[in-house]
């Protein structure tokens, strides 16, 4: 992995060596290393961010009743940790089911 972060710090080096506007945004240190763990955590049956978004609604409520969510659960728990956007989807689902609750109904037709 050493080998592979020194070849991105000298592509990242190069691209700043007058590259102009049309190589785009530069990776700073703090990206690189970002990336670098994404990388290394990425699994072959990762799931994208639409089969995760599609399964959420039935996550939660597995969570909730303490029921089983088979084998995704595990897959969809490693997209929530590495994937912000994914977690800001559960997080707002869960705040609606929650004001929902404390509303004392909760309106599916919406």
């Amino acid at each position: 992995m050493t080998s592979l972060i020194e070849k991105l710090r000298e592509l990242r080096s190069r691209t700043g060596e007058g590259a102009g506007a049309s190589a785009g945004a530069s990776l700073d240190e703090q990206s690189v290393e970002r990336l670098m763990r994404l990388l290394c955590e990425t699994r072959d049956d990762e799931l994208s961010c639409e089969e995760v978004f599609g399964c959420l609604d039935e996550y939660v409520e597995c969570l909730e009743a303490h029921h089983e969510f088979g084998h995704r659960k595990q897959l969809v728990e490693h997209h929530l940790k590495l994937c912000t956007d994914c977690r800001d989807e559960l997080d707002a689902l869960i705040h609606a089911l929650e004001d929902a609750d404390a509303a004392g109904h909760v309106d599916i037709a919406s």
